[in-house]
């Protein structure tokens, strides 16, 4: 092959394994075959570089291999070409890492450099893959692993109030022997069964909500205190409108909402719950009342210290040392699904308010 840089966009071959060479070179459009002098510098250009890179041969021919590089682009850069040139002088070297092409885009490749150990002044022969295609694959999978180990810790984390409910029935048909308690067992396991489902589909899909309908919301809170607590505790409930929800995942936020209210609200280790009004006791009184476009649900406890603020929703944070983190990160993802709001406020009593907008009410 010549030393000096060639105009055409093909290499100029002899006879006919010349013509094959070529052939098979415009065959691979998904490769760049291309070479570089000892400096690094481009000498040959074909057609599967140019539609690769957008680069005609006039505008790369005679630049160094570094015009191809989206140097700081992302972390993840082919941007050391001094520390890769002399490597490949040993042997084949791959890279992997962001190519630019010339309208500005990117696209992650992978390059293989290898020293043209005829030519009398050295050189390289290069190869680039656009392997875009294969590194989004991977994010998809090490997102779906997120998304995975996420809704395992969400069902781990949410199946402890069925389970709770489930336990004070049993004990309360072994005191009575009154039929009621295991039918309440019953529809218990169905709800259990309901999420386990819900959730590995949401794992599999990432459909947090499906099919909403007209949902009573005191119906909903009231299945999601029982088991919440102990009778120390008690549930205040003022009217709210019909809305339009899942009412599983509705379910799922409110038992959240009222665990994380019961456990972070009391003022002494004895909080348990019932479903009187007034008096608790010395337990934590719970709220769930009405607002313009939703709801809120607060407690009369200590309240949230104003340095954590925002990142209650988050992943992992949590206010006791026995708490998952995951209680309040699981309500605002359910209710983003449904398009609502969540924020965080102060009661009148200075205990913790969860306030529930952008809700469209039915009646």
């Amino acid at each position: 092959m010549s030393d000096s840089p060639r105009s055409g966009d093909r290499w100029d071959g002899q006879g006919e394994a010349g013509d094959v060479a070529i052939r098979l070179i415009e065959s691979l459009r998904s490769h760049a075959i291309f070479t570089l002098d000892a400096e690094g510098k481009i000498t040959t250009w074909p057609t599967p570089a140019a539609e690769l890179y957008g680069h005609d041969a006039e505008a790369v021919l005679g630049e160094h291999l570094r015009v191809l590089l989206g140097g700081g682009v992302e972390e993840e850069t082919v941007d050391d070409v001094a520390a890769i040139l002399p490597e490949a002088g040993s042997g084949t070297v791959e890279r992997k890492g962001w190519h630019e092409r010339s309208d500005g885009s990117v696209f992650w490749g992978t390059l293989t450099l290898s020293p043209l150990r005829e030519s009398e002044s050295g050189g390289y022969g290069v190869v680039c893959r656009d392997t875009t295609a294969t590194k989004g694959y991977q994010q998809m999978l090490e997102r779906r692993n997120d998304r995975l180990k996420e809704f395992t810790d969400i069902l781990a984390h949410d199946l402890r109030n069925p389970l709770s409910a489930i336990d004070q029935h049993l004990t309360l048909y072994e005191e009575t022997g009154e039929r009621t308690h295991i039918e309440s067992i019953d529809q218990t396991t169905d709800r259990m069964s309901r999420l386990v489902e819900d959730l590995l589909r949401v794992a599999k899909q990432g459909d947090v909500v499906t099919d909403p309908e007209p949902t009573d919301v005191e119906t909903v809170v009231r299945l999601a205190w029982t088991g919440t607590g102990d009778p120390a505790d008690s549930l205040e409930y003022e009217v709210v409108p019909t809305v339009s929800a899942d009412s599983d995942r509705l379910c799922e936020l409110l038992e959240n909402l009222l665990r994380n209210a019961v456990r972070h609200g009391a003022t002494d280790n004895s909080t348990t719950v019932t479903n009187t009004r007034g008096d608790h006791g010395g337990g934590v009184t719970v709220r769930v009342g009405p607002l313009d476009n939703g709801f809120y649900v607060e407690d009369d406890g200590p309240g949230i210290a104003d340095s954590i603020g925002t990142e209650v929703f988050d992943h992992g944070v949590t206010t006791t040392q026995d708490g998952s983190g995951y209680g309040l990160s699981i309500v605002q993802t359910i209710a983003n699904a449904h398009g609502w709001d969540i924020s965080l406020a102060t009661a009148e009593s200075g205990g913790a308010r969860f306030e529930i907008t952008g809700i469209e009410f039915l009646g």
